[in-house]
């Protein structure tokens, strides 16, 4: 596992060098993977975005919206809203701070959910219409920890009983704050978050898509690009969840190792078509 842990960390070490050469380079590739990161991030939900609705979404300027993509427009937008959190969590707190936080996860869900003054304001601004206090009633519903065991979603492993949603997520938050957990390795660290988030499942809608983003939060604290996990991989996903942590952390680093790989061969290439054209 160390020889693993190693061979990553150089990759991850090459691509960082690669992105610090050229601005242009480099923001052509970031953008291409964040995209490609809420796409297969939102696929894993079973939420299949078309390229036009992301750059829509994501591009304004270039790509004009319809009125009748708007609400996936803000779904997609509301993704991108965390991968922005994140990133500018991971750059205040920095690989001194190893903890994830119950305001972490609120903050995430909130995003997630568009519970924010943005969000709320965006919506309204579509809607044009008062909602209903049943709905209003539904929202605050949804802002709260799982009150009921679902009987069809799209993970299928066991999950926790509601009464014990707070007490367990309380325990996996202290855990990380913890000198045993400072001492993992991040992908580790990483992989033990995630799996044991989504083994407590807390929230009704999100649950998936916040305990990647906490894993990725890690991940970014420690110079590493976020996981993205392919939509390809997601019966294997839907499979380690129901294994245990090891097995899951090898799931895992098979996706970073890969990311890591189209990241370098992006560079990589890109240098050599540069080397032939002068």
């Amino acid at each position: 596992m160390k020889e693993r842990y190693q061979d990553i960390d150089e990759k991850a070490q090459a691509l960082r060098e690669y992105l610090s050469r050229g601005k242009e380079r480099a923001h052509d590739f970031l953008a291409r993977f964040e995209m490609s990161w809420i796409y297969h991030d939102a696929a894993l939900e079973g939420v299949v975005y078309s390229s036009q609705e992301l750059a829509a979404a994501l591009k304004p300027e270039v790509m004009p919206a319809e009125a009748s993509l708007m609400p996936i427009l803000l779904e997609i937008r509301n993704h991108k809203a965390v991968c922005d959190y994140i990133r500018e969590e991971a750059k205040v707190s920095g690989r001194k701070q190893a903890a994830i936080t119950l305001t972490m996860i609120k903050r995430m869900h909130d995003l997630l959910s568009g519970n924010t003054p943005e969000a709320q304001a965006a919506r309204a601004a579509t809607e044009k219409r008062e909602k209903s206090e049943r709905e209003l009633a539904k929202e605050k519903e949804r802002a709260g920890y799982r009150k009921d065991m679902p009987l069809h979603r799209t993970y299928f492993h066991d999950i926790a009983q509601p009464p014990k949603i707070p007490a367990l997520l309380e325990k996996l938050v202290d855990f990380t704050a913890g000198a045993e957990f400072r001492e993992f390795h991040p992908i580790k660290q990483a992989a033990t978050v995630q799996h044991q988030f989504l083994q407590i499942f807390p929230f009704i809608e999100h649950s998936g898509k916040i305990a990647r983003m906490c894993s990725n939060l890690i991940l970014l604290r420690h110079g590493f690009l976020p996981c993205v996990i392919h939509s390809i991989d997601r019966q294997r996903y839907y499979e380690a969840l129901r294994g245990t942590t090891p097995n899951f952390r090898l799931l895992l680093m098979d996706a970073i190792e890969n990311s890591l790989d189209n990241g370098i061969k992006f560079f990589r290439d890109g240098a050599r078509r540069y080397r032939a054209l002068n």
